[in-house]
């Protein structure tokens, strides 16, 4: 009797423990078609929290037709998975790229944009406006700066990452 009233204890104890560990699937994937940013923006009670290593970027001088890589990274410093529901670049010069899955908890992602010069020469300031499911403010922006020099007329198409 001892011995099925111990087994029964275990049996329990592994039960309850383990409904009790934080789930590694993303929750807001569904056979709907919805993508699971937009499920995440709904749920305001899981919002998380998002910290941004670089959001303001000094490019320097660039030649009118280059083509310049930004990598702005960020992190999940919540506890929910994090998403990105929207970029926008403030101008058709800038296309940005970002990850369409959930960030976890603890990790890293990069948000790409792609510039490509054009316009007058001189100073310039772009922004990208970033819509996330995050406590620390649902939309946030990044920046980068530089100059259009002017003695670039020749285009150089080049790419670099800055």
């Amino acid at each position: 009797m001892n011995k099925t009233a111990l087994f029964i204890s275990v049996v329990f104890c592994w039960g309850y423990f383990s409904c009790k560990q934080k789930p590694s699937k993303n929750v807001y994937e569904n056979n709907l078609g919805i993508p699971p940013a937009v499920l995440a923006q709904l749920d305001s009670i899981h919002y998380t929290q998002i910290q941004w290593i670089d959001s303001v970027k000094t490019i320097g001088n660039v030649f009118y037709g280059d083509t310049v890589l930004l990598n702005f990274m960020f992190k999940n410093t919540g506890e929910t998975p994090l998403f990105i529901a929207e970029v926008k670049p403030s101008c058709g010069c800038t296309v940005a790229n970002y990850p369409k899955h959930g960030i976890m908890p603890g990790e890293i992602g990069i948000l790409q944009a792609k510039y490509t010069s054009e316009g007058f020469p001189g100073n310039f300031r772009k922004s990208i406006t970033v819509k996330s499911n995050t406590t620390n403010g649902v939309y946030h922006s990044l920046q980068f700066l530089g100059i259009l020099s002017k003695d670039s007329l020749p285009h150089q198409n080049k790419t670099y990452l800055k």
